[in-house]
């Protein structure tokens, strides 16, 4: 067997007496300045996690090397906040605040099998190009940190039987953690997964050497940019390392939470794109204009081949086309590739993207244009096929409550 590209580690939970409520807290990347600090300032009630954490909110601004400096303090009381250790993975099943429930495995990333630079064919593979301005200042989290927190949820490109048949009947062991989330995050209950035979089926899921040659196996749908970092941060300091250190050291292996892509609590939904300075028929037909000389074919209903529906929306005028031939795999990836050179070559002309249909058709009027998206979770990996990036930001973010919330951790140094 290769490496597997997600491994069992080292992770430390609370004790038995502190719940999931009064420790585990929304995502680092999910909540605002104003409700990060909302949380804060419940004290001795604000969930423990959160004196290891300095949020995305609170980055960049003048009190972020205050809060790192405490946050390195808590991470040296480790040993008192979480006592206990789980050499191996944890199953976990999260109830999300509308019932459904979405079975994850916390383990560790191989960085050394993610790569999120152009090109990259890496089993862990990054579905959109990142800019340096989204990583370097989450750089900031990993320097002198002792431990890792997470919330890094990634997909799997299978289904839950499969994914989950190695845990099959954990659920009649006594779970390591279980109860409400704070925040009307729902509730979470995990088991620890430590017995050889199940770590060696899962390892088995996740060996590339098994899939076929250069299939993505993982890929992130929430924290994208926090395993970025962490893999830049790899780079870095691998550098330092001897070959043997490099194999072992624990910065190479970044936490995370694995689900699957086909989860009915993982619901994925398209950012569509609002252009605005142009009206509808006129985009279109600029739209229609640049796919004939890509070699994409714009058809009037789907078609066997085609990437998939794109809807101009302008007032109560509405067209949908299906994009068939090129190189890109989803109809979002054309949309994306012409909007560049459209927007290059009109620069009165801008476009932002909004997760709400509604919204969208509301300012989709004078003089503004709305393309609806219609991509799911399917086409997560039906994408990253292709060779290229999907576009950034195809897929809205995860709403606060349904992120992953920061629970376990490990030490990476």
């Amino acid at each position: 067997m290769s490496q597997p590209c997600f491994v069992p580690g080292r992770l430390l939970v609370p004790g038995e007496g502190v719940s999931p409520e009064q420790w585990a807290c929304p995502s680092a990347g999910a909540l605002s300045r104003e409700s990060w600090r909302e949380l804060e300032a419940r004290r001795e009630n604000a969930p423990g996690a959160m004196q290891l954490l300095v949020p995305d909110a609170l980055l960049q601004r003048v009190e972020t090397r205050e809060r790192l400096t405490a946050a390195r303090a808590a991470m040296g009381r480790a040993r008192e906040l979480l006592p206990r250790t789980v050499s191996g993975f944890v199953y976990l099943e999260r109830t999300l605040p509308d019932g459904r429930v979405r079975r994850g495995l916390v383990g560790c990333v191989d960085l050394e099998a993610y790569g999120f630079a152009a090109g990259s064919r890496t089993p862990v593979r990054a579905p959109s190009a990142l800019a340096a301005r989204q990583v370097l200042p989450r750089l900031e989290r990993w320097e002198d940190a002792a431990l890792q927190s997470s919330h890094i949820l990634l997909a799997a490109n299978m289904d839950e039987a499969a994914l989950f048949a190695a845990v099959e009947g954990i659920q009649n062991q006594a779970p390591l953690y279980e109860g409400p989330l704070c925040y009307g995050g729902g509730s979470v209950k995990g088991w620890a997964v430590e017995s050889a035979d199940r770590l060696g089926a899962l390892a088995a899921l996740f060996d590339p050497a098994q899939k076929p040659a250069g299939a993505a196996l993982l890929a992130p749908v929430s924290g994208e940019e926090d395993l970025a970092a962490a893999r830049a941060y790899w780079m870095m300091l691998r550098e330092e390392l001897s070959e043997a250190e490099r194999e072992t050291h624990p910065a190479r292996f970044c936490l995370a939470e694995v689900c699957s892509i086909r989860s009915a609590g993982l619901r994925l939904a398209p950012a569509h794109r609002l252009v605005m300075g142009v009206q509808g028929l006129p985009l279109l037909a600029a739209f229609r204009s640049w796919c004939a000389g890509q070699s994409v074919r714009l058809e009037e209903s789907p078609v066997p081949g085609c990437s998939g529906r794109l809807d101009f929306v302008y007032g109560a005028w509405q067209r949908a086309v299906w994009p068939v031939g090129g190189r890109w795999p989803l109809a979002a990836a054309v949309l994306e590739a012409f909007l560049q050179e459209y927007l290059r070559a009109n620069p009165a002309c801008f476009a932002d993207r909004l997760a709400d249909e509604g919204e969208l058709r509301e300012l989709a009027a004078d003089g503004n244009t709305g393309v609806l998206l219609h991509e799911t979770n399917e086409d997560l990996f039906r994408g990253l096929a292709g060779a290229d990036f999907l576009p950034l930001g195809l897929f809205a973010p995860l709403e606060a409550r349904e992120q992953r919330y920061e629970l376990e951790c490990r030490y990476i140094r």
